[in-house]
């Protein structure tokens, strides 16, 4: 993610600044999400080849943005004449971010031995969001290596009630 640093960041803190003026938030962020799934690498470098004049490109761009609200239009014609294209998935990616601090999500991973049931899923987020006293977005992986339990992911916290860190803690407490 080198080009998803302060840059991206300052880019989407101003569109989250506008979006909020304009009582807007969820409009951007779906206009943003749409984008970041559209500005795939082969587009970018499209969009910045140097055989076609910037006006073209420009142009074009415009022509395809013509219904996303007008500061993003704006960002994406400001970065095309910066050349910095490449940012767009990672400024939508810290809009997102800003968003959800704002509404109290946090972004967690779950990882368990066994793929867990829709309804397990749900009931392991509310626990989640009793413990936490914040509203809980999760994403579930498999690790069948966990033999049993789960590893939790929140944040910069990690949660290991996993079967294989219980048993690697009880061999250590033994070989000491």
């Amino acid at each position: 993610m080198a080009l998803g640093g302060s840059g991206a960041r300052r880019y989407a803190e101003a569109l989250f600044d506008i979006a909020s003026a304009e009582k807007a938030l969820p409009a951007y962020r779906a206009s943003l999400d749409r984008l970041r799934d559209v500005f795939t690498p082969a587009v970018v470098r499209s969009l910045r080849d140097p055989r076609r004049p910037l006006q073209q490109r420009r142009a074009a761009l415009a022509a395809a943005t013509k219904d996303e609200p007008r500061a993003v239009r704006a960002v994406l014609d400001l970065l095309i004449v910066r050349d910095r294209l490449a940012l767009m998935p990672d400024i939508a990616r810290a809009f997102g971010e800003l968003l959800d601090r704002r509404e109290g999500i946090v972004k967690a991973k779950v990882t368990t031995p066994v793929e867990l049931e829709r309804t397990q899923q749900g009931d392991l987020v509310r626990r989640l969001e009793r413990a936490s006293g914040k509203k809980i977005q999760a994403t579930f992986a498999v690790d069948p290596a966990l033999i049993g339990g789960a590893k939790v992911q929140i944040g910069d916290r990690l949660i290991d009630a996993s079967l294989r860190a219980q048993l690697g803690a009880l061999a250590r407490q033994l070989a000491s």
